[in-house]
């Protein structure tokens, strides 16, 4: 009885302390299908985020809006010797730019002298994906933007996972937001990278949070050349925010903030590096978040063709790729076709 009456006097001042202290308590974490990875499952996948709360809670619910990372590593067909590789960035505008076309007219050789492209890498931005594990349902008060693109199958291009399953091509693609909410089949749209060679050591990179969520991806390719030479080549595809920030300094200031998550993200990497994108940097070169980029990535011609051309005779030159390595990126140019997206495709050459 005196041990029973002992411990009942410690529980109540264990509730008393408790309840002066008013303890803090860490926040449930929310379950987010955007960091699920399908269908082949990837451990090793690395996840760079904002670390401040104004970022991550609102990432947060950015997030909930969208469906899994696709990854398919391996392309369906066994890869000889590479001694060179062409990359093109491309913002696709959402179904509006013929994927199909693009890889045509590389495997002809319609863009490099008459010599077809036997390897390439595409860095797509404003790619969709259609269902495949979008949410259906979203509740009251989540961010979603406006739909781009008809909503009719037959008015656009197929969404990215279907370009890939019948090319027989690798596969990253990361969401960064739902596209629309209006009652028809659920679709996110976001970046994507699209090979025939296998793709590696996968990261996923959340940039600052400036008007809606944007996120970069990338992915090392390996091969070895015809002599024998071993090669890696870090990739990553990138697509910043037409912010206009008033209150945080402007929407050059919000461009040069995601572009410096962007360089130390990819900062540590030994690989050779080419970073494609649509940077929205509608100040050409003089724009601070293409100064950062060429600081971090100086070793690839500048493209000052305009890349873009929209309504009233505007363009501007927002594509651009760089590089940072002992391989050489070769050949920088615009591409002489839209192929029905607003945005031209920009191709470089990795000779290794």
């Amino acid at each position: 009885m005196r041990r029973a009456a002992v411990w009942s006097i410690a529980a109540l001042l264990a509730v008393g302390v408790a309840g002066c202290a008013h303890p803090r308590t860490a926040p449930v974490p929310r379950a987010q299908t955007c960091r699920d990875v399908v269908p082949d499952p990837e451990p090793l996948l690395v996840w760079i985020t904002p670390q401040d709360a104004r970022h991550s809670n609102r990432l947060a619910d950015w997030c909930e809006t969208v469906g899994p990372i696709l990854y398919h590593s391996r392309p369906y067909s066994d890869i000889a010797a590479v001694d060179s590789l062409v990359i093109v960035t491309w913002n696709v505008h959402v179904g509006g730019g013929d994927i199909d076309e693009l890889i045509r007219r590389l495997e002809r050789g319609d863009y490099t002298g008459g010599e077809p492209v036997e390897h390439f890498v595409l860095l797509l931005q404003e790619v969709y994906r259609r269902q495949g594990g979008v949410p259906v349902r979203l509740r009251r008060g989540l961010p979603v933007p406006a739909r781009i693109g008809s909503r009719a199958r037959d008015e656009r291009g197929a969404d990215v996972e279907r370009v890939a399953r019948e090319r027989h091509l690798s596969l990253m693609y990361a969401p960064s937001m739902r596209n629309g909410d209006d009652g028809g089949e659920p679709e996110d749209r976001g970046n994507a990278i699209v090979s025939t060679l296998e793709l590696h050591s996968p990261t996923v990179v959340e940039l600052t949070l400036e008007h809606q969520r944007r996120v970069a991806a990338a992915v090392v390719l390996e091969g070895r050349m015809r002599s024998g030479t071993a090669w890696r080549l870090r990739v990553a595809d990138a697509h910043f925010d037409t912010a206009l920030a008033l209150t945080r300094g402007g929407p050059l200031a919000a461009r040069r903030r995601q572009a410096a998550v962007l360089v130390d993200a990819l900062a540590a990497s030994p690989e050779d590096t080419v970073v494609g994108g649509d940077f929205n940097t509608w100040l050409g070169s003089r724009e601070p978040a293409l100064k950062t980029l060429h600081l971090a990535f100086p070793d690839a011609p500048v493209v000052t063709d305009a890349t873009w051309k929209g309504p009233f005779g505007l363009h501007a030159s927002l594509d651009h790729l760089l590089f940072r390595g002992r391989a050489g990126l070769q050949h920088v140019k615009r591409l002489p076709d839209r192929l029905g997206s607003d945005h031209y495709p920009v191709l470089g050459i990795i000779r290794f």
